[in-house]
């Protein structure tokens, strides 16, 4: 039971850091992209022509903000669970490709965009978690 525990508080803690990088970088380019004075966050119509006219950089600083959310997530995941850091970093990389698949479900985004996604977050959620096992020491069975 101990072991089921810290996979999912691993899991959890990898998915807090990866919540956090994005919603910083999602900021960044709220700042440097502002939407339109007086656009109601709420109106999916607003939101979607707001996201129709964003320049290429603006999907590019979000996906950048996805790759690098996925990939210390992944990271996080992956050096606390202890045991199969693959498996936990590639959860959390799931569990943010379903996220951004909603997303981009519910507001258009460039066919690029999609493929981006997928690759950048299965990608990034991997080469976390296999950098994190690169540099974690190795687990001891318990005696």
């Amino acid at each position: 039971m101990k072991a089921i525990g810290r996979s999912v508080l691993a899991v959890l803690a990898g998915t807090i850091v990866a919540m956090i990088l994005i919603s910083v970088v999602e900021a960044i380019s709220s700042t440097l992209y502002p939407p339109p004075p007086g656009l109601d966050m709420n109106d999916h119509e607003g939101m979607r022509q707001h996201i129709g006219s964003l320049p290429i950089g603006a999907f590019l600083l979000v996906l950048g903000g996805w790759a690098l959310g996925a990939a210390a997530g992944a990271w996080v995941a992956a050096r606390l669970a202890g045991r199969a850091g693959l498996v936990h970093g590639l959860i959390v990389g799931a569990l943010f490709l379903l996220a951004a698949i909603s997303t981009m479900l519910m507001l258009p985004h460039p066919a690029w965009m999609w493929v981006g996604a997928v690759v950048a977050l299965v990608g990034c959620s991997y080469l976390g978690a296999r950098a994190a096992a690169a540099t974690s020491p190795p687990v001891r069975a318990a005696t």
